[in-house]
């Protein structure tokens, strides 16, 4: 999702639905400069020709290019059991203060800096969540699971961004294709995704005073 995005690791980055963290997280070890699975154990460490002394000079030279981070990240949810997994999640991934994690109701979040940037979300919707279990979940991600298509929080989710978010970029991964309609806003840009076994799309849509559509 950050790659399709083209976020640039120097733009501020913001989920108002983190969940667990994955997004923000994610982010902040790209800001950071950290390698990817650099503090996890591969299987191939177990194969015989395995050379720990080569693996480990790659892991130092993949150190060494890690910084303070280029820029912040916000994250928020309004289960607030789902922000102290981001928390944990993000000291465990090296990331604890680089990742600002906040509870609250996306429909009243605020701008989390003064600098316009990029939000990017995985909302939570029915399939999902079936899939996955409805354990944590906010009941307004549980009723969305019981078959509510979310189509009011979206509604008012728009009316929100637009009234407060003017000059940022928003992207979420969905597998609902009529949702711009649902939001009155018109996306600037559609990027086929799966999201494991369900078939989603990326939507951007470039926040500002009149981008909601006046007539469908």
């Amino acid at each position: 999702m950050l790659a399709a995005s083209g976020w640039d690791a120097h733009t501020p980055l913001y989920d108002p639905c983190c969940g667990s963290g994955t997004i923000a997280i994610e982010a902040a070890q790209i800001a950071c400069g950290i390698a990817p699975g650099i503090m996890r154990r591969f299987g191939f460490e177990k194969l015989l020709p395995f050379q720990p002394h080569v693996w480990h000079a790659l892991q130092d030279d993949a150190r060494a290019l890690e910084h303070a981070p280029t820029t912040e990240i916000h994250a928020s949810d309004v289960a607030f059991r789902m922000v102290d997994f981001t928390q944990r999640n993000a000291e465990r991934a090296g990331v604890g203060q680089v990742v600002q994690a906040r509870g609250g109701d996306a429909l009243q979040r605020m701008p989390p800096c003064e600098t316009p940037g990029l939000m990017l979300l995985n909302p939570p919707y029915g399939e999902r969540i079936e899939a996955a279990g409805v354990a944590g979940v906010s009941s307004r991600a549980r009723e969305i699971a019981e078959g509510d298509d979310g189509g009011e929080f979206f509604s008012q989710l728009a009316s929100h961004w637009k009234k407060n978010y003017n000059g940022w970029t928003a992207w979420m991964l969905t597998p609902d294709l009529k949702l711009p309609s649902k939001m009155r806003l018109k996306e600037s840009r559609r990027v086929p995704m799966w999201n494991g076994p369900i078939e989603c799309r990326m939507f951007r849509f470039d926040l500002m005073k009149g981008s909601v559509r006046d007539k469908l």
